[in-house]
């Protein structure tokens, strides 16, 4: 018997079987497992609102996903975009983790993004997969992207993984606990002091405006 709340869907493997996936009708399915998500969490995201959302068949999330969750997982993925991914070469080019700040408040103050994380982290209890599928298939590729880009600044003898543990409980404390909205410069100011209080070496230098 399958664990309360995972649904399995089909498997990946077919994907090459038939005829070739459409972009457009992926980028439908995620749209409509996102707003589904967000509207009503994994239990209101059901296959057939989403099916019936995006104008597919429920065959065709079958053959795309081996279960919901990780149906959702990638629309939230999807949503969120690649700020770590898009800063990387920017800050190599120019040595600043300004980029990647100015990245992660454009980001962080968004209100979708607000209420996504609120029900990803709000379905840990009662869904894990989805929290797991996330951080096996999204969310690790990014902490790497973050440690790459952090490279040199970190104290010698400091635990990265803990560093990025910090960052990322500071954040969500700041967007969801401390009362009031932030604008993008208030953000942006925020994960620059977090970065200095972490002990993150040269961001003095490396952070200032330019």
């Amino acid at each position: 018997m399958k664990p309360a709340g995972k649904i399995a869907l089909g498997h990946e493997s077919k994907r090459g079987r038939g005829r070739p996936r459409s972009e457009a009708a992926d980028r439908a399915i995620l749209r409509a497992a996102l707003e589904a998500f967000i509207e009503g969490g994994v239990e209101g995201a059901t296959i057939e609102r989403v099916a019936d959302v995006a104008g597919v068949a429920r065959t065709t999330l079958y053959r795309r996903w081996a279960t919901k969750e990780a149906m959702i997982a990638q629309a939230i993925a999807a949503a969120r975009g690649t700020p770590e991914s898009q800063a990387l070469k920017r800050v190599k080019s120019n040595t600043s983790l300004r980029p990647l700040l100015e990245a992660l408040a454009e980001t962080f103050i968004r209100p979708e993004y607000k209420k996504l994380a609120a029900r990803l982290i709000g379905s840990v209890p009662n869904n894990p997969e989805l929290m797991e599928a996330y951080w096996r298939d999204y969310l690790l590729p990014r902490r790497r992207l973050v440690r790459e880009l952090l490279q040199g600044v970190v104290r010698a003898g400091r635990d990265p993984e803990i560093i990025l543990d910090l960052l990322g409980g500071a954040i969500i404390h700041h967007l969801f606990v401390r009362p009031g909205e932030r604008t993008r410069a208030e953000m942006r100011t925020y994960l620059e002091r977090l970065l200095r209080e972490l002990g993150i070496t040269g961001s003095s230098e490396n952070l200032q405006r330019t």
